[in-house]
């Protein structure tokens, strides 16, 4: 099983900025033997979120968590393409669902579920993953 990771995920779980169930999806997932896929962008764009809570070292253990955890997924210029073309409102939505497509995702997990109607791919809020393969 593949499963995308989007941004907010991580910031959630980070800044705990949810009921404590993306802390507790990324958590399981992490014990699981499944492949877990962000994208390149998003270590960027998470590390600039986290960046006043959190000092540079750890930031830097941040990252290295996730390069050994997480597989990344390089944003291309063929996913950008895809992107900008789709029907996706926001463009970032976009480019996390093309990486999904590039990998093949069962499952996309994601704070902005109603961002991804246009999906093909199941796409669950942690919470909603959390009751139905954790609870």
């Amino acid at each position: 099983m593949n499963i995308f990771l989007d941004t907010n995920v991580f910031a959630d779980a980070f800044l705990n900025r949810d009921d404590g169930s993306a802390k507790r999806a990324l958590k399981f997932l992490e014990e699981q033997t499944i492949e877990l896929f962000l994208n390149d962008i998003s270590i960027i764009n998470i590390t600039y979120i986290i960046r006043k809570e959190f000092s540079k070292y750890e930031i830097s253990k941040i990252i290295d968590e996730l390069l050994l955890k997480h597989n990344i997924v390089s944003v291309s210029a063929k996913i950008i393409e895809d992107a900008n073309h789709s029907k996706f409102k926001d463009f970032e939505d976009g480019v996390q669902y093309f990486c999904a497509k590039a990998i093949n995702a069962d499952l996309i997990i994601s704070n902005n579920k109603k961002d991804f109607k246009m999906s093909d791919i199941n796409v669950l809020t942690p919470k909603e993953f959390c009751l139905v393969y954790v609870d």
